[in-house]
């Protein structure tokens, strides 16, 4: 799926560079000049093309935060992704080991972007295809203090079934680590008057939910659907729970461009204090690769919230009940 990413709010909260610095013209700063570089052109990648795994060169110092896309995937886990270092001596640095992998959170694009909308048949649902909306994978990590200057790769396996870049893991990626004490970076921020605080990655990446879907491969298009989800109140609040529908913009197949508003579709969901209900109305049909739902709770619960997909209906466009079951697979 051709996607932008917005590139103001990424470099606000990256901030990759400081703008005095730049102007000044150090050996530093050329580092960081590099930087934006990079981050402009990742800019352009995500427009042009599929969800990539880094095809730019990354350039840090010993001791320095870099982060790198890693594919298109709603299922990597900053605690299970495995990533290695080999310096310019072939030394192995298993990042995960030392504790250096910072966070795996997911882009998203602009919905007003031209290749949200705009884009071929395969590159609009590719991503569908996979079991998930258009996202551009992102791994953060920190370079360990004592890598030696020189060319080096990292190589990335995210253990996942769902990947829509069309590259197979192990990803290896290019880093080149300059001359010079790097620091980790805490991507600070102020908020209002107060002090600079450390950006908080787990507000980037997944909170703990229930995933609905309805399959993707058996060529079947709903019509309405009707959903009843159990789950223990004595564990989450009620009023703690949302749902998260994506939307898709894919139109036509690979013969036929088509016309847009293929795949809409009206939802309304309630709880009553002890489940929660979920009713989809699509009157001219959505094929079902594009209906799925993610019932969010927040972390820290004191057990699990037991969601359990307790009823389901699902018609097509003329009212008659059909035989599909959808399943809800939950993720801590």
């Amino acid at each position: 799926m051709k996607f932008i990413v917005n590139l103001v709010a990424l470099i606000r909260f990256f901030k990759v560079v400081n703008i005095m610095n730049v102007l000044k013209g150090t050996v530093l700063n050329k580092f960081y000049r590099i930087r934006i570089i990079l981050l402009c052109i990742l800019g352009s990648l995500l427009i042009q093309g599929c969800t990539a795994v880094a095809s730019f060169p990354t350039v840090a110092r010993a001791g320095d935060t870099i982060s790198v896309m890693v594919g298109g995937t709603e299922k990597a886990r900053k605690e299970t992704i495995a990533v290695t270092l080999t310096d310019v001596n072939a030394q192995d640095w298993d990042l995960q080991a030392l504790g250096k992998v910072r966070s795996v959170f997911n882009l998203r694009a602009d919905g007003r972007a031209e290749g949200s909308h705009y884009s071929s048949y395969l590159e609009s649902y590719i991503s569908w295809s996979e079991g998930h909306e258009p996202v551009q994978t992102v791994l953060v990590v920190n370079i360990p203090s004592g890598v030696p200057a020189g060319d080096a790769y990292l190589t990335v396996t995210p253990f996942v079934d769902d990947d829509s870049s069309g590259i197979l893991p192990p990803y290896t990626i290019n880093v080149e680590i300059i001359p010079g004490i790097g620091k980790n970076d805490d991507f600070l921020r102020q908020d209002n008057a107060g002090p600079n605080l450390a950006v908080n990655f787990e507000k980037l990446e997944p909170a703990p939910h229930a995933k609905i879907d309805f399959g993707i491969t058996d060529g079947i298009t709903i019509g309405a659907a009707s959903l009843v989800v159990d789950f223990d109140e004595l564990v989450v609040s009620p009023d703690d729970i949302n749902v998260y529908f994506p939307e898709s913009n894919v139109r036509g197949s690979f013969v036929s461009t088509g016309a847009f508003g293929e795949t809409q579709r009206m939802i309304y969901w309630h709880h009553d204090g002890q489940q929660l209900y979920i009713d989809v109305v699509s009157p001219q049909g959505i094929k079902q690769a594009y209906l799925m739902m993610y019932v969010m709770h927040p972390r820290g619960l004191s057990a699990s919230p037991d969601f359990n997909l307790i009823s389901s209906k699902v018609y097509d466009v003329n009212g008659d009940e059909i035989s599909l079951v959808p399943t809800l697979e939950y993720f801590q």
